[in-house]
């Protein structure tokens, strides 16, 4: 696991892009993440009762099916503006402002944990799984999804092969999980934090959408292109539309971005 990383530089940088890209995050990166969703909630066993915790809530999207499935929900996110939006969305559900990494709950207050496209983007991913194992009844489980290997990730690829081929590569501050995919060391990372029965799972989880457009919306605020110079821009966007057309369907576009959900049990 790398250790070249500074956590206050990373929470710093996750919260000024997430919070950045809270007004677009619905029509944009929600949509692929909603497809782990099901999968989350089977794992940890989400049903009518069940006190769930949804951690990096964003804009309530996993928050929001556990509810329909008759569960307890709280979701926290450390982004004002993402519990803002969610809040606006879902004004009946109970968003908070929260630190995945120093939760404001009492020990043993949820049955469930879960957290859907987070861990990887935490400067201290092993105090965040800590905190989840000390708020879990002492038969509650926590699952996680993170992405797949990078390589597999051909959604994104096609923003970062552009950019890279454009403008170069740029290196950003990142947490210990970052790129991190091999069992050996995930499994270690949950056991560390107190969870026995580690089990981990790769889902074929796909951005689906009729035109590039919403994905080059959602990058090209995370990534601020708009401080790119206008004729580097206009090469990124070229570059990916004439990338993606092989994604093309009678559906849309339909473009491969795999999860990893790792599941535990206290």
């Amino acid at each position: 696991m790398a250790t070249t990383y500074n956590p206050s530089d990373v929470a710093a940088f996750e919260h000024a892009t997430w919070s950045r890209c809270a007004p677009g995050y619905d029509e944009g990166f929600a949509v692929l993440s909603r497809e782990g969703v099901d999968p989350i909630l089977d794992r940890a066993g989400v049903r009518s009762g069940s006190r769930v915790l949804d951690v990096g809530t964003g804009t309530g999207v996993a928050a929001a099916v556990a509810a329909e499935r008759g569960a307890f929900v709280v979701g926290i996110d450390f982004s004002e503006a993402m519990i803002t939006k969610a809040r606006q969305l879902l004004p009946k559900l109970d968003f908070r402002v929260a630190n995945a990494e120093a939760l404001p709950f009492d020990d043993g207050s949820f049955d469930a944990v879960i957290s859907n496209g987070v861990l990887h983007h935490l400067g201290q991913p092993g105090r965040a799984l800590s905190e989840a194992h000390r708020v879990l009844d002492s038969s509650g489980s926590v699952v996680c999804s993170i992405w797949a290997e990078p390589q597999s990730l051909e959604a994104f690829g096609l923003f970062f092969a552009a950019v890279e081929e454009h403008a170069g590569g740029a290196e950003l501050p990142h947490g210990p999980l970052f790129g991190v995919t091999d069992g050996e060391t995930l499994t270690k990372l949950f056991v560390d934090a107190g969870f026995g029965d580690v089990a981990i799972e790769e889902i074929p989880t796909m951005w689906r959408m009729e035109s590039i457009d919403s994905l080059l919306r959602a990058f090209g605020t995370w990534a601020q292109l708009d401080g790119f110079p206008k004729d580097v821009q206009a090469r990124i966007e070229d570059s990916v539309r004439s990338a993606a057309d092989r994604y093309r369907t009678k559906d849309g576009l339909v473009i491969p971005n795999p999860m990893i959900l790792i599941s535990a049990s206290k």
